[in-house]
């Protein structure tokens, strides 16, 4: 007893000293010395962004600023304070060509999607591209090998990489590689005077006795803009338990159309300050915590991103200054409650949105139905660690869901009703059943196992198994799964996971020619390639995303289009429409070519390592799959052609 009274201790003790360092973490302010950076691109003169640091983007926090290039490539872009060359890189997606600059100060400039880097970092970068035979590389240059003054030129904007469109994307990292907000450091070149808006709001139950409106549902509103500037919410909301915000809102920038991530969101319940989010500094190191602090599911339904306002289980950001209810609201009375959301830009612009939430009973009488009427149909779905079962015009005198959890049998009474539905739920926490059934209708709830974060687990079946990391969950999942002839279904997209979970599948008939054949994520009728290796008749594979899962064949070999293959240049299009392409070579008589690659047009260039010399002899090029095909095209060099312009003779 006594070693655990002491183990009791040393957790509290542990839990309050990290509490104390998150408070003060939050509270510490980074220095902003206005005037040591100058602006990269297009310096002295008016710009406007495409995007800031914060956005909310696919699976990240965007990192930077992204500086619009009037919509075209071959903009000058010069060091923003004296710096060394800490690292270059070429990459098919991501930041495409990108260097990084290390300053005095110990900070850190990032510039990204560039067209072209410097003349002597170019012919560096092209070197070792040649000794590594590789398009894409990651160089660290020796210190000082690399230097540039302010104001000098590095590169060239460009759109390479995973950009949409062409731009600069530029950051400033601290000396321990946290992002930074650029706009703090006085660029005079950006102005904005445009407060933000406030889009959706969503206010959701976050434990089996939350209610919103008497429902065990999100509830989405449109904040509705005043005269004076203000917002508020054209419908009443009532609420009991413990309930979350959801909030889309952007911030929007003078002379743009573009939306942008807010900085700064607070949350008053009553006078009294509940949450606050501060996008000032997060770290640099690849996290999937963005997942867990965004409506997930919702993201993955609609792409419609909701942030979340208050902090989910889980989460390891520190973003945050919360109260003892981590931002939730908890109603416990019927009494008539005053939030007040308050959001800020970088500028210090805001907005407000004013709104009431009047407490419910917490228990609302069920309607009475002197008539039986079986269900149309039953669904069922897991939400946290609640099992939701919904039966469709499903009425009764006396009614009732038979669970069956491991041969026994549980009987329960409808919580509530919504939507022409008898809905039960049930605290998967406490048992957990594998079929209901109502009056004659039973349905499976295919639930398998729960599995804890934190911990290295695994569930096995005859059909399928699932390994899960330590790493790989945010928050307790209760695992669902079935197999489907070919296809395996495990829980739904809009469960997010922190990091890989391994899945050994045996479809339901095994193909012949396993070497093209691979795991594919369905999503809206688009196949994802995983990959995988087979053992016997089973593929194990990884995945980062839940849901569906498809066995099919790929046989076909890449695209390949030359549009030139001259002496002085090869140029064209390759291409793969199932699982994508993987790799290519060039040879020209047995020797590598650099091939540059657009990976988002298909497109490949060729760039010489002596430009002087012509290219002589055969052309090999080869482009395989991440199925393993491969497409081998063999052609002579042509000498280029020249075209003569036509002079047009002038009448007399």
């Amino acid at each position: 007893m006594r070693n655990n009274f002491r183990a009791i201790v040393r957790s509290f003790l542990f839990v309050l000293g990290l509490a104390i360092i998150s408070q003060i973490s939050f509270a510490q302010k980074q220095t902003y010395p206005k005037g040591y950076y100058q602006f990269p691109i297009r310096p002295g003169l008016a710009n406007s962004l495409a995007g800031g640091l914060g956005d909310l983007r696919t699976n990240h926090f965007h990192a930077g600023l992204d500086i619009r290039t009037e919509q075209r490539e071959g903009l000058p872009v010069y060091a923003a304070a004296e710096g060394f060359v800490f690292k270059v890189a070429v990459q098919r997606g991501g930041y495409g060509n990108v260097i990084y600059l290390r300053h005095p100060n110990g900070q850190t400039t990032v510039y990204g999607h560039l067209l072209k880097f410097s003349n002597t970092l170019a012919s560096y970068v092209r070197e070792e591209q040649y000794k590594k035979q590789s398009f894409e590389i990651e160089l660290f240059p020796e210190q000082g090998k690399y230097t540039f003054g302010q104001g000098e030129l590095i590169a060239l904007s460009g759109n390479t990489g995973g950009s949409a469109g062409p731009h600069l994307h530029f950051e400033i990292r601290d000396s321990n590689n946290n992002y930074l907000n650029p706009l703090y450091f006085g660029f005079n070149e950006i102005k904005d005077v445009t407060p933000p808006k406030f889009v959706n709001l969503a206010i959701r139950p976050l434990d089996i006795n939350g209610r919103v409106n008497g429902q065990f549902d999100r509830k989405v509103y449109t904040p509705v803009k005043q005269s004076d500037g203000s917002y508020r919410l054209a419908h009443p909301v009532t609420a009991t338990g413990l309930v979350g915000i959801d909030l889309v809102a952007h911030d929007q920038m003078t002379g743009t159309g573009f939306r942008y991530g807010l900085q700064c969101i607070e949350i008053k319940v009553d006078g009294k300050e509940i949450f606050s989010y501060n996008m000032e500094i997060f770290p640099s190191a690849p996290t999937r915590d963005y997942n867990n602090l965004i409506d997930y599911e919702t993201e993955q339904q609609t792409g419609q991103r909701f942030l979340k306002c208050y902090v989910p289980d889980g989460n390891n950001f520190n973003l945050y200054k919360t109260d003892f209810y981590k931002g939730k609201l908890n109603i416990t009375d019927t009494l008539t409650h005053e939030v007040r959301i308050h959001i800020s830009d970088s500028y210090e612009n805001s907005s407000e949105l004013i709104f009431h939430v009047k407490g419910e009973a917490q228990k609302q009488p069920l309607p009475v139905y002197d008539m039986e009427v079986n269900p149309e149909w039953i669904v069922t779905d897991v939400q946290e660690n609640t099992l939701v079962v919904k039966a469709k015009y499903y009425r009764s005198s006396i009614p009732f869901a038979t669970y069956y959890v491991e041969g026994k049998e549980v009987k329960k009474q409808p919580d509530l009703y919504a939507n022409e539905s008898a809905i039960f739920l049930t605290d998967l926490r406490t048992y957990r059943p594998d079929s209901v059934k109502i009056n004659n209708t039973t349905v499976k709830t295919y639930l398998r196992s729960q599995i804890f974060p934190g911990a290295a687990s695994s569930f096995k079946s005859e059909q399928w198994s699932v390994d899960f990391k330590n790493t790989s969950l945010f928050d307790t999942l209760f695992l669902t799964g079935q197999r489907n002839f070919n296809a395996l279904t495990i829980n739904n997209r809009g469960t997010a996971l922190n990091d890989n979970i391994a899945i050994a599948f045996t479809p339901g008939k095994v193909p012949e020619n396993k070497a093209r054949t691979h795991a594919y994520r369905y999503l809206d009728g688009y196949y994802r390639f995983l990959g995988g290796v087979w053992n016997e008749d089973r593929i194990q594979f990884d995945t980062r995303e839940l849901g569906t899962f498809v066995i099919q064949e790929d046989t076909l070999p890449p695209k390949v289009r030359l549009i030139e293959n001259s002496k002085n240049k090869i140029r064209g299009y390759i291409g793969d429409r199932t699982s994508g392409i993987d790799h290519f070579k060039a040879l020209i008589n047995d020797e590598w070519v650099l091939l540059n690659y657009d990976y988002q047009k298909g497109y490949i260039w060729s760039e010489k390592l002596d430009e002087t010399k012509p290219f002589e002899g055969e052309l090999v090029l080869e482009v395989t799959d991440r199925a393993g095909n491969s497409t081998i095209l063999r052609t002579e060099l042509a000498d280029p052609v020249v075209v003569k312009k036509k002079v047009k003779k002038r009448r007399r």
